[in-house]
């Protein structure tokens, strides 16, 4: 049996769900569903875009959550749009969603959640703001989240306006699954 990591141990001791709550086959097949619709989205590759332009943030990304992270719209810079997969253990977009709440990282390294993950300890990301993404009924489906490469204080600001572009991602979601 493989030994959890020490930072599993922080979350689950801080109060957030075991990443096992997200993998109950409804909910993971509802995701599925909607990952399928948003691949066809013209819409949710605009708004990650809107996020990243709004917080002046380096990247941006949409992330849903079935047994593995579906990135469904990534943006770095002008470097246009990418689409990929990662387990969801490794994903700062799990922590979010476990969070049931805005998640603000100014330095994700310190962070005691969020430290160890891949993307984190390759220096990917250094600062995150990630915003679960809502169904009607209150399933958490993923995330929208910014983030770069350097340590930085998120104004008040930066939250609000990527809270607001998360709440228009969450709209088109529920579109795509005629939950209007």
């Amino acid at each position: 049996m493989e030994r959890p990591r020490r930072s599993d141990v922080v979350r689950q001791a801080s109060g957030l769900p075991h990443l096992s709550v997200l993998t109950d086959q409804v909910r993971v097949s509802r995701v599925r569903a909607i990952a399928a619709g948003a691949a066809g989205s013209d819409v949710l590759p605009s708004l990650v875009r809107l996020a990243a332009k709004v917080s002046s943030s380096e990247c941006a990304q949409l992330s849903l959550l079935a047994d593995e992270q579906v990135a469904t719209a990534v943006r770095c810079d002008d470097e246009g749009y990418s689409r990929s997969t990662s387990a969801l253990a490794d994903s700062l977009c799990t922590v979010t969603v476990l969070s049931g709440d805005v998640l603000v990282a100014a330095d994700a390294q310190v962070h005691p959640w969020l430290h160890d993950l891949p993307p984190v300890v390759s220096g990917a990301v250094r600062n995150y703001l990630g915003v679960p993404l809502l169904l009607a009924d209150g399933t958490a489906v993923g995330a929208l989240c910014v983030y770069g490469p350097q340590p930085r204080e998120w104004s008040d600001r930066d939250v609000g306006l990527t809270c607001d572009v998360a709440d228009v991602a969450a709209l088109e979601l529920r579109r795509l699954v005629g939950q209007e």
